[in-house]
């Protein structure tokens, strides 16, 4: 790694110093470390879609809540967090498993911002490339948006965001890469 990234993890440590106690667990949530994981990543994803609908707010008040559940929840779980745990219940072990988290963030953060960078980099040497790619995407997400309600959209794809590391973990996308790959081929022709 380097210094620039070691400086990141430094940097991430401090910022979610308050949400390490909360963080470890997730983690093995999002990893599903037991099988009832998945289901209720799905559960929960599935009820705080379930209750936005129900609310059928518009965007701006939608908006404005949300960013209200996020302050209070950052105010409140390093409070519950430090009164729950003391001190002294926190081991080496947790520390690291604690760092490997910020770094797996890290490491995350730098390769999204990395392919962005990439992206737009096809601008000064494909330029063709580039403007095929974005007017493509843009127009098929007008479309998307256009044909399919934006909430159930936003579902699939916080459902996605969240149960993919587990995907990965897992290694169910190798797994299903290799049954499709072994798979007979039909030929699409006949020849008689």
């Amino acid at each position: 790694m380097t210094q620039d990234q070691e400086q990141q993890v430094r940097n991430l440590k401090r910022i979610l110093e308050g949400w390490r106690m909360v963080l470890i667990p997730l983690k093995s949530v999002i990893l599903w470390e037991q099988q009832w994981h998945p289901c209720a990543l799905f559960a929960f994803i599935s009820l705080t879609y379930l209750f936005i609908w129900l609310l059928d707010l518009n965007f701006l008040a939608t908006f404005a809540i949300t960013g209200l559940v996020i302050n209070f929840v950052d105010f409140l779980v390093p409070i519950v967090c430090n009164s729950i745990y003391s001190p002294n219940s926190w081991t080496g072990q947790n520390e690291k498993m604690f760092e490997d988290i910020c770094r797996n963030l890290v490491n995350y953060y730098n390769n999204i911002f990395q392919n962005i960078c990439s992206y737009y980099s096809l601008r000064e040497t494909r330029p063709c490339m580039y403007y095929i790619i974005s007017i493509s995407m843009a127009c098929s997400l007008a479309w998307l948006a256009s044909s399919i309600n934006n909430i159930f959209l936003l579902y699939v794809f916080t459902t996605v965001m969240l149960l993919w590391p587990g995907i990965q973990h897992h290694g169910l996308v190798n797994m299903l890469l290799s049954v499709v790959n072994k798979a007979p081929k039909i030929p699409l022709l006949k020849s008689e």
